[in-house]
């Protein structure tokens, strides 16, 4: 899907993802982080993705061995024939509409909140495109804020029973983690797609919109 040279810029632009996650735990105290090895509950439940997301996701899936990639291939397509009636889009081309409305925005992820993420491979509970995953799951497990204020909650698990100005100190501050737009449009316009499309994982290894499946 995305040449070597977009692939490294991704990867790049991601890092920064990653190093506000490592900057919010080094805030935090003994006890107040539960986040380790082999605790997955964040890879339950899908969410959206942007084009550069899909592209580091394919070229991880792309680069696993022929067992692993099967696997997740398998895993892809029963979630998106299983809830494709749902999907608020085009679900062969694995495309989320643009104009979709909040409700069936709301009713689609809630469908799919009990779904596995096929990257998860059970039981060791180890992503298998660690190096590849989207910024939400680089992100996840501590508060995000914007303004300086808190819009989205740690993980349940994390700075338990903390108010939320504890909340606000260990957050993860989303402005200026976007930094692949120029590689999003360059993406878009080589797929023929708008630079904001927006898609899952499941659809983004199997939707027509990003070439074949993985072989």
């Amino acid at each position: 899907m995305a040449d070597p040279k977009q692939v490294d810029r991704l990867k790049l632009a991601f890092r920064i993802a990653s190093d506000a996650w490592d900057t919010a735990a080094a805030r935090t105290l003994p006890g107040e982080v539960a986040c380790r090895s082999g605790c997955f509950g964040c890879c339950v439940g899908l969410f959206d993705i942007s084009l550069p997301e899909a592209a580091l996701v394919r070229e991880g899936v792309a680069r696993l061995s022929a067992r692993d990639r099967e696997d997740v291939v398998r895993r892809a397509r029963q979630i998106v024939e299983e809830t494709a009636a749902a999907f608020p889009g085009d679900a062969r081309a694995g495309l989320l509409d643009p104009e979709r409305s909040e409700e069936s925005d709301d009713d689609y992820f809630a469908v799919v909140a009990d779904r596995a993420c096929p990257m998860l491979e059970l039981p060791s509970g180890r992503c298998r495109i660690y190096e590849e995953r989207p910024i939400t799951c680089r992100t996840y497990g501590f508060a995000w804020s914007k303004d300086a204020a808190v819009f989205h909650p740690p993980c349940g698990l994390n700075l338990p029973g903390a108010p939320e100005e504890r909340q606000r100190e260990t957050s993860i501050d989303i402005d200026g983690l976007d930094q692949a737009e120029d590689v999003a449009r360059e993406i878009a316009t080589e797929l023929g797609l708008e630079p904001g499309s927006e898609t899952t994982i499941p659809h983004a290894v199997l939707g027509s919109a990003f070439g074949p499946p993985p072989g």
